[in-house]
């Protein structure tokens, strides 16, 4: 059975957005699918996710994984412990991975996402040896998300980056994200 987890962002749950369709793309493809409500994620904490989704019944080898936004924060930080394993495809859509630009939002409160990001850089090759496959998508006129950051990231991990013009954050403004089908 082909399985795909598909990880929420800030605010988030698997009923809004992109996900529902994303969900259904996968099914529709012969994916078993798991869209976890990840809890008290307005203000998202990698210590409290790693415990929920490690106390989880989900076996995540050789899954494919989609993580939105802060979704993709804690799809890396995943990645980045030891009990973690190896997947097929790491799937980043507007990935999150500093608040440079957060302080211009009006939803942003400082101290929000203090225990999200890892205190140290991302171990590239820890990564690289997890992940058949690294996508990422992000939209051009990110407002929360540096695009810069993502393209690095994206190509010190050797993956394939899908850039969507007029994208924003690729969460509230697309019931659909077509740019998705690619990477499955």
């Amino acid at each position: 059975m082909k399985r795909a987890v598909i990880l929420h962002g800030t605010d988030g749950n698997p009923g809004i957005n992109w996900l529902p369709w994303a969900k259904s793309q996968l099914e529709a493809r012969g994916y078993d699918v798991w869209v976890p409500l990840l809890p008290e994620n307005h203000t998202p904490n990698r210590f409290v996710y790693e415990d929920y989704i490690q106390k989880s019944t989900w076996d995540f080898t050789d899954n494919i994984i989609i993580g939105h936004s802060s979704g993709a924060t804690t799809l890396l930080n995943l990645l980045s412990t030891p009990w973690f394993p190896k997947i097929d495809k790491a799937i980043l859509v507007g990935t999150f991975l500093n608040e440079k630009l957060l302080p211009a939002a009006s939803w942003y409160e400082p101290g929000q996402f203090d225990n999200l990001f890892a205190k140290n850089a991302y171990d590239i090759g820890l990564l690289k040896s997890k992940v058949k496959e690294f996508y990422f998508i992000h939209g051009n006129d990110d407002p929360y998300c540096d695009v810069n950051d993502t393209r690095t990231l994206c190509s010190e991990l050797g993956g394939r980056f899908v850039l969507v013009p007029g994208g924003l954050h690729l969460s509230s403004n697309r019931k659909e994200l077509p740019e998705l089908l690619g990477a499955l």
